[in-house]
């Protein structure tokens, strides 16, 4: 157990393994309101424009309740709009307004959260799933445990529950259930059963509950929507990856996996990007695959622990991985791993890269070198730039904009670390980045002996101009 500053937390936890949040690609223009011009159904993909200064104050916090001396509480799910945040924390969904962080909504579910997906419909909405009863202990006592059997959409702004329905098939652990969203449709995965809900009405479109050799894991959605299928045992498993039409589930190609390959991860439905595992559990590549006909382009070696791809993330059995990867329309964004950095030694070399690499071939085509001490990592596209975060502990972080055609980096925030709450947890904080502000968020909380009167759950950050 951990109990430090965020912005110390997330240096840390990205030196072990990685972990960034967000980040697909977008054909978005450059124009503000791009997204206004899209369906309301679509998924969004905010194109940001530098705030009128750069000097950062608090946007919204949230702090909670504090936990028993010991206890342990999931907070998942993290979600910002032009006017609220929204943070999950155990059963619970709050609405936080922008500018006085208070709370506007609050949404309460019989169970905990079990599931979330990261992906923001245009118009503000999301999907969780989350245990239709609360927990019930378990005959060790060991904790407690609750079936994850439903999902629910529902609007970020106003807090309103648009519709919630049963899973298919026997209900599943949190462990084995995965959401997604892509245009005008939700999917989850429970178990052995897989769904598709219209994202406004509520409506099934399909099911597959049939029990076979071949089951799916998961999908990838955002733009597209893209299925990971796992077939045979868990011991010599064979892989696919499958484009699937979201309105009627009908698989319009398959790309099969090596057979060598152990594991394999979704990081992008479009293009779609897998990250696999040959010869054990750790990722060793990034594979490109073609948007119409799924045939493999450019190959990315992750060169042991080199990268900060999040691909494998533990305490998460989600298969729309890869946090740390950030794709765009034809290049895809990873960030090398942190090096050591003392004052003494601020002149030396740069705290990390940025790499560009190109999808059609797998070469690296740009890099964005990091300041000494300020090492960086991307977050997500903004039409053809990248957003990154540019961590500190001794200087005010930021968040910046990336060029890769020109190569230039232009600031978007500055904020400094004195202003960055404590959070206890067992797993380092979500970063989003969304209409100029950014939010520190944690994804569990726990409570160790000696910690103060307050849980920090969530911070955020906008322009003070």
């Amino acid at each position: 157990m951990l109990v430090v500053g965020v912005l110390l937390a997330l240096t840390a936890a990205l030196c072990a393994g990685g972990w960034v949040l967000w980040g697909r690609g977008g054909d978005s223009t450059s124009k503000p309101d791009a997204d206004r011009a899209r369906p309301a159904d679509a998924i969004r993909e905010t194109v940001e424009t530098p705030p009128r200064t750069p000097e950062g104050g608090t946007a919204a916090e949230y702090v909670d309740k504090p936990l028993k001396e010991g206890q342990t509480a999931s907070a998942k799910g993290t979600w910002a709009t032009e006017k609220i945040v929204a943070k999950g924390i155990v059963n619970v969904v709050r609405g936080f307004r922008i500018g006085d962080s208070e709370k506007v909504w609050q949404l309460k579910f019989p169970g905990p959260v079990c599931a979330v997906t990261r992906h923001v419909s245009v118009d503000g909405r999301t999907a969780v799933a989350f245990s239709g009863e609360r927990p019930k202990k378990t005959d060790t006592g060991e904790g407690d445990t609750a079936p994850c059997d439903r999902i629910a959409v529902f609007d970020i702004d106003t807090g309103r529950k648009l519709w919630d329905k049963k899973l298919p098939g026997e209900a599943a652990l949190a462990m084995g259930v995965n959401v997604t969203m892509t245009r005008g449709t939700v999917v989850a995965v429970s178990g052995q059963a897989s769904v598709a809900y219209d994202m406004t009405s509520g409506r099934r479109l399909w099911t597959d509950t049939s029990v076979s050799k071949c089951a799916d894991l998961g999908y990838a959605g955002g733009r597209g929507l893209v299925a990971l299928v796992r077939c045979g045992d868990s011991g010599d498993p064979e892989f696919r990856v499958q484009k699937v039409a979201p309105r009627t589930g009908k698989t319009l190609w398959t790309y099969k996996v090596a057979a060598s390959i152990k594991g394999v991860h979704l990081a992008s439905s479009s293009p779609p990007v897998i990250a696999v595992a040959a010869g054990d559990l750790t990722s060793t590549n990034l594979i490109a695959l073609s948007d119409d006909k799924g045939r493999q382009r450019g190959t990315i070696r992750l060169e042991g622990d080199r990268y900060v791809h999040g691909c494998d993330e533990t305490f998460s059995a989600e298969v729309e991985r890869c946090t740390g990867v950030v794709v765009g329309k034809r290049q895809l964004y990873m960030a090398t791993k942190p090096r050591e950095f003392s004052p003494e030694t601020s002149r030396g070399p740069v705290a990390n890269e940025i790499v560009a690499f190109d999808l059609a071939t797998g070469n690296t085509v740009r890099k964005f070198d990091a300041r000494p001490g300020r090492p960086m990592f991307p977050l997500r596209m903004s039409g053809d730039k990248v957003i990154a975060y540019r961590e500190a502990a001794t200087a005010p972080s930021a968040a910046v904009s990336l060029d890769p055609d020109s190569g230039k980096e232009s600031l978007l925030l500055l904020f400094g670390e004195d202003e960055a709450p404590e959070m206890n947890g067992l797993e380092p904080p979500e970063v989003v980045y969304e209409h100029g502000r950014i939010f520190l968020a944690a994804t569990s909380v726990t409570r160790s002996k000696g910690d103060g009167p307050q849980q920090w759950v969530m911070r955020g950050f906008e322009s003070s101009g």
